[in-house]
């Protein structure tokens, strides 16, 4: 798992879970994540900024790329509401989506910053 803008505290484990209960029944292709095992997604890097932000999974389907991360309570809240607002823009650009797909626990958290930000995102609970 590469490193990057709250990626660190990702667990490999509901990664790995995301793919095979969200992505891969939903028929997506090329599947890219960062997790061992495959490719990892490209890097979106601020200007003038060393650290990036690194997509938990990215996936087609019928040309169309979408963004998968998975939505966990965290103190840094600027720094989610910063990734997922540009997720959302790029699945937007490319007619795609951005799911966020929401462990136990965190569906609370994941609602709170949709209903407080222009995010577009569809909620998928693992």
């Amino acid at each position: 798992m590469e490193s990057g803008i709250l990626t660190n505290a990702k667990d490999e484990v509901l990664v790995r879970k995301m793919i095979d209960k969200v992505i891969m029944p939903k028929g997506y292709q090329n599947v890219k994540a960062n997790t061992e095992g495959f490719d990892t997604p490209g890097k979106l890097t601020r200007p003038n900024e060393e650290e990036a932000f690194i997509p938990d999974a990215t996936a087609t389907l019928n040309g169309r790329k979408s963004y998968f991360e998975l939505a966990q309570k965290t103190d840094d809240l600027q720094e989610v509401v910063t990734k997922w607002k540009l997720l959302s823009n790029l699945a937007s650009y490319k007619d795609g989506k951005l799911f966020l797909v929401v462990p136990h626990g965190n569906l609370a958290f994941t609602n709170r910053i949709l209903e407080s930000y222009p995010i577009q995102a569809e909620v998928v609970k693992l």
